[in-house]
């Protein structure tokens, strides 16, 4: 069963960058997100990855105007707004959340939210062959400025046997 999740903007500026954004048709049934996510990620034109955002978005994904109920009240102090927004939509819509930020991953779990990363998301594509090596990806990623901690790169690569 496909699962269906709510995007913040770190993994699709992620998963545009390896272009990947395509990853999360194969493994989710629907992607949802926050208008202030597709804000952050496609206003400015010239921002890597905005117009493949954009266009995949367009294609794939349903977009929510902005909440402002207690949840996101509650979070706004600590997190952005699309990680803000992003959690606000998933506990409203009852779903996971795409997520890597290490504060807005504890936020989520703290409403009992089920936990997605662009690592997650890699790996699974890895293991159903719908990319033919993690390596290239994480490295490119980091090429392009993602901040992956080396412990959780080193563990991916195990999952899927490139280690």
């Amino acid at each position: 069963m496909r699962l269906i999740v709510v995007a913040d903007s770190g993994p699709l500026i992620a998963l545009a960058g390896c272009n990947c954004l395509t990853l999360l048709t194969e493994l989710f049934n629907a992607l949802h997100l926050p208008h202030a996510v597709l804000a952050e990620t496609t206003t400015d034109p010239e921002r890597p990855g905005a117009r493949a955002i954009a266009s995949f978005v367009q294609q794939h994904a349903q977009v929510y105007a902005d909440r402002h109920d207690a949840i996101y009240t509650r979070l706004i102090t600590g997190l952005d707004e699309g990680e803000s927004q992003a959690i606000s939509l998933a506990h409203a819509l009852q779903c996971g959340v795409l997520i890597d930020e290490r504060r807005g991953r504890a936020a989520a779990r703290s409403l009992n939210l089920p936990l997605f990363g662009v690592l997650g998301v890699l790996v699974q594509a890895r293991r159903l062959e719908r990319i033919e090596a993690l390596a290239p990806l994480l490295q490119q990623m980091r090429a392009n400025g993602y901040r992956i901690a080396p412990a959780l790169i080193a563990a991916a690569l195990k999952a899927v046997g490139e280690a």
